[in-house]
């Protein structure tokens, strides 16, 4: 009976570890994905802040060449 019990603790405590390596490694990804995310917006916001220096910078250099 002892032996029963124990084989029982140890196949529920084996299944719990399983689900939180399982729970953790998605919490994981989900951190990545959103890091992903983030850099994709502020790269697209530097690309639209670039963009506009260039098109003022142009705009300046034209005014003092003419």
């Amino acid at each position: 009976m002892k032996k029963i019990l124990f084989a029982a603790a140890a196949v529920g405590t084996a299944a719990s570890l399983v689900i939180l390596y399982l729970r953790k490694r998605q919490q994981g990804q989900d951190l990545l994905e959103d890091a992903k995310d983030s850099v994709k917006k502020s790269a697209g916001t530097m690309r639209d802040y670039v963009r506009k220096a260039k098109a003022e910078a142009n705009g300046i250099y034209s005014n003092a060449m003419g």
